[in-house]
């Protein structure tokens, strides 16, 4: 199963809002991790999910943003309290955090409610209680636990920072990159009692509120190639005045028309996705959709692309 690592800026709820009737739920079980205070944009997003049979993670006790907490229990009352959305509270433990975290665990698992556990590092205390009960124990890669506790957690979920990101857009490599086989190695898998994987989509795993006018403008698009199933994303730059931020519109168009050309010459990139036929009337229109418009539809494009091939 695929969990895509979301934060929930608006355009990352646009897209999981615009996606949802494309995603079969049992391949599909979106995380996502609130940044800002805006309660209700985020469950109009849950609600759309929910219309299409899909019940995300919310991190109920988010890491970075506005409600950024070790206590998950206010978060978790507002949405639970306030809103009819079904989703799954997913627990972010570390060792600092852990009492500030067991009252509420331990509500859940005296009522039955279904819960998910980020676990941030490995845990010496006893958390067998909680991770046997867990629908789902997310570690972020396997590099920064032990063997003997990454292998002992039932339903693990490994998340990877698969992104190959760079400081600025003129030092991304025009030639594809390899992004990921985790939608392969899961089904082996890589450690005991895998049930799944994900990623941070086509962004970084840096939490960062910082953006605007680029000096070169940069589409990221990710494909599985047909030849080895491996997924690689390719970069698209656009070329004229790379030294000043001026005319984005004619940046964009130059790097739309270099993915939509690559695009057609590369039989592994599925057109029919949502976000890439709205890549394909942006460039028929000639428009410019502004810069959080690609990186929603990139966004989408990625996660049908996975959604269509596990």
């Amino acid at each position: 199963m695929y969990f895509p690592y979301m934060r929930g800026k608006q355009y990352e709820l646009l897209a999981l809002k615009e996606v949802a009737l494309r995603l079969n739920p049992k391949k599909v079980s979106p995380i996502i991790e609130p940044v800002t205070d805006d309660i209700k944009r985020l469950c109009s997003a849950v609600e759309v999910l929910n219309n299409h049979s899909v019940t995300p993670h919310i991190i109920v006790n988010p890491q970075v943003g506005d409600l950024a907490s070790d206590s998950p229990d206010s978060l978790y009352t507002e949405i639970s309290n306030n809103y009819s959305v079904s989703f799954i509270p997913c627990i972010r433990i570390s060792n600092q955090n852990l009492a500030y975290t067991q009252q509420l665990l331990q509500q859940l698992a005296s009522d039955e409610i279904s819960f998910s556990l980020l676990i941030e590092e490995d845990i010496p205390s006893n958390i067998n209680s909680y991770t046997s009960r867990s629908v789902a124990n997310i570690i972020r890669g396997i590099t920064s636990y032990s063997h003997s506790f990454s292998n002992s957690l039932p339903n693990s979920v490994i998340i990877e920072s698969s992104f190959p990101s760079k400081k600025r857009n003129a030092d991304y490599s025009r030639t594809p990159q390899f992004f990921s086989d985790a939608h392969l190695t899961f089904k082996q898998p890589l450690i005991h009692h895998q049930i799944g994987f994900g990623d941070f989509l086509t962004i970084d795993d840096v939490w960062s509120t910082s953006g605007g006018p680029a000096f070169v403008i940069a589409i990221h698009i990710t494909f599985i190639d047909s030849s080895n199933k491996n997924m690689y994303v390719k970069h698209s730059l656009s070329i004229k005045n790379p030294n000043d931020q001026s005319d984005p519109a004619g940046k964009f168009k130059e790097a739309l028309q270099e993915m939509i050309h690559f695009a057609n010459a590369t039989p592994s990139i599925d057109q029919n996705t949502l976000g890439f036929q709205q890549y394909i009337n942006i460039h028929q229109n000639g428009s410019y959709p502004g810069l959080a418009v690609p990186k929603k539809l990139s966004m989408m494009h990625h996660i049908e692309t996975i959604n269509n091939y596990i």
